[in-house]
């Protein structure tokens, strides 16, 4: 019988405390949704808003702003190259919302390949020359239009073959005889802490 009466008592323990933590996910739940729901009226948060968790999003702007530098319908052919860091989705995910301008524009993708080495975050644009080709000058201008941050540099054909005399084992971006530059697609960069 007492032991039957000490089940029971520990069943009730575990049932009020299965209670007591059901509300406490609810009351959490409720806070979430408070603080991620705006306000009725409140405006949207655009897209591609830098300071969301979230990952990059080109906004209808910044797609306008990057058709209209690269557009080539109607004219030469361009190719274009990318290089994206690997099993990260959403640097995959940014890196196919710019093919798709590029393709929009009239660009013909070359390659895509993964990053095979530790990168920093971000935007990078690696011109094999010195003095490029205009059409590859039209990137860096369509970058900066959308107002996105890219790292950049030319005549990196030479600084890679440098390096790589220097240290065979020196990860960096080979680049094809016939390929004026690599637009690499790195993870998102942290987001900057508000004081």
């Amino acid at each position: 019988m007492q032991k039957n009466i000490f089940g029971l008592v520990i069943a009730g323990i575990l049932l009020v405390g299965a209670g007591a933590y059901i509300v406490h996910l609810r009351s959490e739940n409720q806070q979430l949704k408070v603080t991620t729901t705006p306000p009725a009226g409140a405006p949207a948060v655009a897209r591609g808003d830098a300071n969301s968790r979230a990952g990059r999003v080109l906004t209808e702007e910044q797609h306008h702003a990057m058709l209209e530098k690269l557009d080539s319908r109607g004219g030469a052919t361009h190719s274009v190259w990318f290089a994206t860091v690997p099993n990260n989705t959403e640097a995959s995910n940014f890196q196919k919302q710019i093919q798709s301008i590029f393709e929009e524009a009239g660009w013909k993708v070359h390659s895509n390949r993964p990053v095979t080495f530790s990168l920093k975050p971000g935007i990078f644009f690696f011109m094999a020359e010195e003095d490029p080709p205009e059409y590859v000058q039209s990137i860096a201008n369509a970058l900066e239009a959308a107002g996105l941050q890219a790292t950049s540099g030319r005549g990196y054909r030479q600084f890679y073959e440098e390096k790589k005399k220097e240290n065979p084992n020196w990860n960096g971006f080979e680049l094809a005889p016939d390929q004026d530059f690599v637009l690499v697609i790195g993870r998102k960069p942290e987001e900057q802490k508000q004081d």
